[in-house]
């Protein structure tokens, strides 16, 4: 059974291209960071003078290469056009998958956003297209033949004047702090993605030594740095994971060789206790992480301190089906709402989906043994098989196969489509002497209980830690753990 990272990969090829359309948005919060404003030789009384430009780097993973990234700002008639290309291979599972998108977008004389066109390719492409009119961002998404439309409202009109672009490249020094707006990946809000100027410092970059600022960055507690140039020109980009980004030559940056680190196993949680099949009780000491912005405390698991306590929920039998144990609601039936919500990735009113539901649970009432049929229905037809994707229900149900993230997707969308509340929970799961990165549905029956349709298990053991709940939007958080935590076995039965 397949236990993998791919939905982290995922989010982390997403983060440097929103990055990237950040620094188109934040122009309509007239907010500037050094990155986003080249300089050049065409001018324009009403824009900003900006030569045509072509920017080249490699991609590594632990010092290891494995793809690159391309950006070329052109002149236009209307203002100027912007083409990237991400491109990167990676070994999953002992299982080679490439990864690209492919951006283009218009911007105006004064570089702001006009529209986008990106396409995601991986196991399954998807499409991401946006227009900016006013103070609203429309965008459209298309994956299998299913097209979704949200508008984003942006908090200011565009606003930008030509000075301050050089004036901020002029005078950045250590110490500054720029905020820069962001698609939030759940690509219904806005994210901030704050940058703090360190210090000068010399870096090879291209042959030769260069004068850079070092520049940390923190959107939602992932951090990463970055060395820009006195020309905003980023010449290199690290994160915690593992991954850089470093300024190449269009020939070196397109030399690639094959990829030889796997991910699920770089990102792999040493851990010291031998669990049993099946795990009713375990507790584990948590370091190397900040705790305070993560869900461990709640449900079936009780944190004090560093100390998370995981207690399996019991589910006594009563006639011909489950029951639960028979506690009071933990819930309110009004916050149960958010968890029956149709979004982007849980199409639950998708009549594919809607329709499968009323299949699979036909007459059944009880949300516990409703939601035991819709686990046994996804874990027997979806094939497991590690896939780089962001899933959505629909492109799990014409394929019919997925990891964690699109058996856990379906089962959400399905549990919501036949009215019980639902919700992905994303965490770490035990495997052979370590703890890898999962994802897996809880479901409310009176309480949150945790299943795993991946697995066939019903509810979910107890090693299973919960580190967030949530969609995309959430799962960015789990950028900021991975590579940093650390486990600690005390307790298991």
């Amino acid at each position: 059974m397949t236990v993998t990272l791919n939905r982290a990969f995922s989010l982390l090829v997403l983060l440097f291209w929103l990055v990237t359309m950040g620094f188109l948005l934040q122009r309509h919060y007239g907010i500037f960071s050094p990155s986003s404003s080249p300089q050049g030789n065409r001018s324009s009384s009403s824009g900003i003078t900006v030569a045509s430009e072509e920017q080249w780097m490699g991609v590594y993973l632990k010092g290891e290469k494995i793809g690159y990234m391309s950006r070329k700002l052109s002149p236009s008639p209307e203002g100027y056009t912007l083409a990237e290309t991400f491109r990167i291979r990676m070994i999953v599972m002992s299982t080679a998958k490439d990864v690209e998108t492919v951006m283009n977008a218009r911007l105006d004389p004064k570089l702001r956003l006009v529209s986008f066109a990106a396409q995601i390719k991986a196991d399954l492409d998807i499409g991401i297209s946006g227009v900016v009119t006013g103070k609203e961002l429309f965008l459209t998404l298309d994956s299998s033949g299913v097209r979704t439309a949200k508008k984003i409202h942006l908090p200011k009109e565009p606003t930008l004047e030509g000075s301050a672009v050089t004036g901020m490249l002029r005078g950045l020094k250590p110490g500054d702090r720029l905020s820069v707006p962001v698609f939030d990946p759940s690509l219904v809000g806005i994210e901030e993605l704050e940058l703090k100027v360190l210090s000068e410092e010399r870096i090879m970059s291209l042959g030769k030594l260069q004068e850079a600022y070092k520049v940390i960055g923190n959107m939602k507690g992932f951090e990463f740095t970055l060395w820009v140039n006195q020309q905003g020109e980023v010449l290199r980009e690290e994160s915690p994971m593992g991954f850089s980004l470093v300024r190449e030559a269009k020939e070196e940056a397109l030399r690639l060789t094959k990829p030889s680190n796997d991910l699920i196993s770089q990102a792999a949680v040493p851990f010291s206790l031998k669990l049993p099949r099946s795990t009713d009780y375990l507790r584990v000491r948590i370091t190397g992480i900040d705790l305070k912005e993560l869900e461990l405390d709640g449900g079936r698991q009780r944190l004090q301190g560093n100390i998370l306590e995981i207690t399996r929920e019991k589910i006594g039998v009563e006639g011909s089906g489950l029951k639960p144990a028979g506690e009071k609601p933990e819930v309110r039936k009004e916050a149960l709402d958010e968890y029956l919500k149709d979004t982007i990735f849980i199409q639950s009113t998708h009549p594919m989906v809607t329709g499968l539901a009323k299949e699979i649970v036909q007459q059944e009432k009880d949300p516990l043994l409703a939601a035991r049929l819709i686990h046994d229905w996804v874990y027997r037809n979806i094939e497991k098989t590690p896939a780089i994707t962001l899933p959505m229900a629909v492109d799990v149900l014409k394929t019919k196969k997925g990891d964690c993230n699109e058996h856990t997707t379906l089962f959400v969308s399905l549990a919501r489509a036949a009215g019980i509340p639902a919700r992905i929970a994303v965490g770490l799961t035990w495997k052979d002497g370590f703890f890898y990165y999962h994802a897996w549905p809880e479901f409310f029956a009176g309480r949150w209980i945790a299943a795993d349709p991946t697995f066939g298990q019903f509810p979910a053991d107890a090693s299973h830690i919960r580190l967030i709940t949530g969609d995309l939007d959430r799962q960015v958080l789990l950028l900021s753990v991975i590579s940093r935590v650390r486990l600690e076995g005390l307790e298991s039965r």
